[in-house]
């Protein structure tokens, strides 16, 4: 390398090194992998009306220098299946630390428990104890889980509660991402819980799982993930038989929906890595009539 541009490059390095150290906060000594104050919302609530703003309003409330972000306000009306698949796929995305509050909650108002879940990686989750973190456990794994009784700590102040979001899981976030110990939430607990639904495996020459979610376009997202295809013979280019609550269908495997033509049937592996079974220009869901939940089978031809 020339000499000059040698010495160029080491003066425009140093200037850079000490741009960086003198930024706000001193990012040049932050711990950038922990999230601070990071409250993440996803609900059925919808956007119009005053509950996501009263949800937010509850957050600021009991901790001013809350960050909030937002996974969706339109998971279907009481449709848990759906917002704990959506709420697992986005929570892997953000660093640990983060307090993640969530309600799909059908069951609002009676005796069922409002719990906090800390997975394996550090991220911590409030919500109604009904399945909804169904998703979220099996994908980043469970590393302690408290009943929610202290509701001292909030404002609701332990009154009967109508509104759980804004008067127990808003709150409850908001002091869990102000650095309180989930302990002391209420006693631990060992049986949150889990969604009924075929776990992913194989079975013989065939491939089973569950519908886990139906996006906007109606395909059906299963819970079988890519890697579980690599212990069989069925991969793309290959004829399959799909079996989905009863109906059969014969498709294609393929590597993108344009592999068949409009109004065929293919299989195919999608962004996050799970068998996905569609119709191309068409709705797999609305052919069908099925929902989450639903099992799946699908075997080579």
């Amino acid at each position: 390398m020339d000499g000059r541009l040698s010495l160029r490059l080491l003066i425009t390095l140093a200037a850079m090194a000490a741009t960086i150290s003198a930024l706000p906060g001193g990012l040049g000594d932050a711990d950038l992998g922990e999230a601070e104050g990071l409250v993440v919302l996803l609900t059925d609530y919808g956007t119009s009306g005053f509950r996501v703003g009263a949800l937010e309003g509850s957050i600021y409330s009991e901790n001013p220098q809350a960050r909030i972000s937002t996974i969706t306000h339109q998971v279907s009306a009481f449709n848990v299946a759906e917002g704990s698949y959506l709420l697992a796929k986005a929570a892997r995305y953000y660093p640990p630390g983060t307090v993640f509050v969530a309600e799909v909650n059908p069951g609002v108002g009676t005796d069922e428990r409002s719990i906090v879940v800390e997975t394996e990686d550090g991220k911590l989750f409030v919500g109604p104890d009904n399945g909804l973190f169904t998703d979220v456990m099996e994908d980043l794994g469970v590393a302690r889980v408290w009943e929610v009784r202290g509701l001292n700590l909030t404002r609701s102040g332990g009154d009967p509660v109508t509104f759980n979001g804004v008067e127990v899981y808003g709150p409850v976030g908001a002091i869990l991402a102000a650095g309180a110990d989930p302990a002391g939430v209420g006693p631990e607990v060992s049986d949150p819980v889990r969604l009924e639904r075929q776990r992913a495996g194989v079975e013989g020459d065939e491939v089973v799982g569950a519908v886990a979610y139906i996006d906007p376009w109606g395909n059906l997202v299963t819970n079988i993930p890519e890697e579980l295809l690599g212990g069989t013979d069925i991969g793309p280019g290959d004829r399959v038989e799909i079996s989905v609550n009863g109906s059969r269908i014969d498709a294609l495997f393929g590597t993108t929906y344009a592999d068949v033509p409009v109004g065929e049937w293919v299989v195919l592996v999608g962004i996050l890595g799970r068998l996905e079974i569609a119709v191309n220009m068409g709705s797999a869901a609305g052919a069908l009539g099925v929902a989450e939940g639903s099992a799946v089978r699908v075997r080579e031809i």
